[in-house]
């Protein structure tokens, strides 16, 4: 416990040298506060000179009655993120970086959390970005990017950097975004996704300073197109991604050789209206289903689904009531590999909290639920959702629970979720705290690899305070 003052002071101050000079911009994605497919940190226009931003979130977990295999079935956790992000950009051509800084205190030997929670003093970002208007005619934009940086597609849920979790995927490599029109828009990239180290359990524990590495054994890319005005006030998107992994020395991998085909539409919602999101991927290629040399590679079928329709009344809080349904398919007995590959996505948007919880993932569930969300003032956002689960397939796994008998049945349980957040001092000093309550159903009662069998209920709760400069 005595660690934790002395590792919120060291955050304090890195932030101080950002304070001078800090303007308002969109927030850096270690600091984001919104949901997956947001800006980057460099804005985009209308930003010239010297831009700098900065942020420091303080989180305690903990966690009770968790049924996954190898861990403790209760932890408590400490978690401490701070970013620091620098763009020059006097005219078209800017150059930009951020350092984040991912730590986790006093966790055990059977702790859940890793790599993606604990990536102390890394580089993410690095790059050079040159800007064109009126490339391709009137209204359109063109951007080149190369170096280190971020990456948000569409929903999120298989491209984007995590706002809840401790730690962000980086990729190395160039980024081409055109807009010919204003309601067109265009990505291509070529990037290698950056592995974060240490990996192993001691060092994580400790929170070692390893840089992180990118290889060209580790490839991915792909082109992602929206189009702003589909049908009415429905947008379309329509990508294609590819990622081709391989082992290299020192690093295991399953062998993914995956393409993605990703469709989606939606609406934004407003006040008065009904919003709709849908979206379907597909992916086939090979993998194997771990890391291991004894692991069998096979061609993979997988899919997944969202579909989701609210309606915001028009009320002073704007309350918004949804209903929706996730599918994301897992694998069963035969000759090909079916658990569907979130690859880079994030999280808590659709599914809960990840950390030392991470009950849901998008992979092997059937999962409908409803949602309720509203603003009851400036300052505050509440969010909470039910689900109630079922297996895609009773013979994969679950909250990393396995019956390859599949004599437990497919209902894993029910999900009680949900967020507060209120703004102490608007877009600068935040309080949050996101909880989950899982009802467990009888797959992870009656399965032999499950622990804590002889509770009914996983419970989590999570607070932190963000500051934001």
């Amino acid at each position: 416990m005595r660690k934790y003052p002395i590792a919120l002071g060291s955050a304090t101050l890195m932030l101080v040298p950002a304070l001078a000079q800090a303007q308002s911009l969109p927030a850096s994605p270690a600091s984001s506060t919104e949901k997956p497919g947001k800006e980057e940190t460099a804005p985009k226009e209308d930003q010239p000179g010297l831009i700098i931003t900065a942020s420091s979130r303080a989180r305690f977990e903990t966690v009770d009655g968790r049924p996954r295999p190898g861990y403790a079935t209760s932890e408590d956790a400490f978690l401490l993120r701070t970013g620091v992000a620098i763009e020059y950009g006097p005219g078209p051509l800017s150059i930009g970086g951020e350092l984040i800084d991912s730590r986790a205190y006093d966790i055990g030997g059977k702790t859940q959390i890793g790599r993606d929670d604990v990536n102390a003093v890394e580089l993410p970002q690095a790059y050079l970005k040159l800007r064109l208007d009126d490339a391709f005619g009137t209204g359109s934009k063109l951007a080149l990017q190369g170096g280190r940086f971020l990456l948000n597609l569409g929903s999120g849920r298989l491209v984007a950097t995590d706002e809840y979790r401790n730690t962000v995927n980086g990729f190395t490599g160039l980024q081409v975004e055109i807009d010919p029109t204003r309601a067109t828009a265009l990505t291509l990239f070529y990037v290698l996704p950056q592995e974060r180290l240490p990996d192993d359990a001691d060092d994580i524990r400790h929170n070692k300073v390893r840089f992180d590495r990118e290889t060209f054994d580790d490839a991915f890319f792909g082109a992602y197109l929206r189009h702003k005005k589909l049908v009415g006030p429905l947008q379309g998107e329509l990508a294609y991604y590819r990622l081709v992994e391989r082992d290299s020395p020192g690093r295991d991998t399953a062998d993914r050789h995956l393409s993605v085909v990703d469709a989606r539409i939606d609406n934004d919602a407003k006040a008065g209206s009904v919003d709709v999101d849908v979206e379907g991927v597909y992916e086939f290629g090979r993998a194997s289903d771990s890391t291991m040399a004894t692991a069998t590679n096979a061609a993979v079928a997988a899919g997944f689904v969202h579909a989701a329709a609210g309606y915001t009344f028009a009320a002073p809080f704007t309350p918004r009531v949804g209903l929706f349904y996730d599918y994301a398919s897992g694998d069963k007995p035969g000759g090909k590999f079916g658990r569907f590959d979130t690859l880079f996505g994030s999280r808590r948007d659709d599914l809960g909290p990840s950390g030392t919880y991470g009950g849901v993932a998008r992979e092997n569930i059937s999962a409908p639920g409803v949602r309720f969300e509203a603003k009851p003032g400036k300052r505050v956002e509440v969010l909470a959702d039910y689900r109630a689960i079922w297996l895609a397939s009773r013979y994969d796994r679950f909250y990393n629970v396995v019956d390859k008998t599949g004599r437990s049945g497919d209902f894993a349980g029910q999900q009680l979720s949900g967020r507060f957040r209120y703004w102490l001092v608007p877009q600068h000093l935040r309080l949050e705290s996101n909880y989950a309550l899982l009802f467990k159903g009888a797959f992870l009662k009656d399965a032999p690899q499950a622990l804590a069998r002889d509770h009914d209920l996983v419970r989590f709760l999570e607070m932190n305070v963000q500051v934001t400069f």
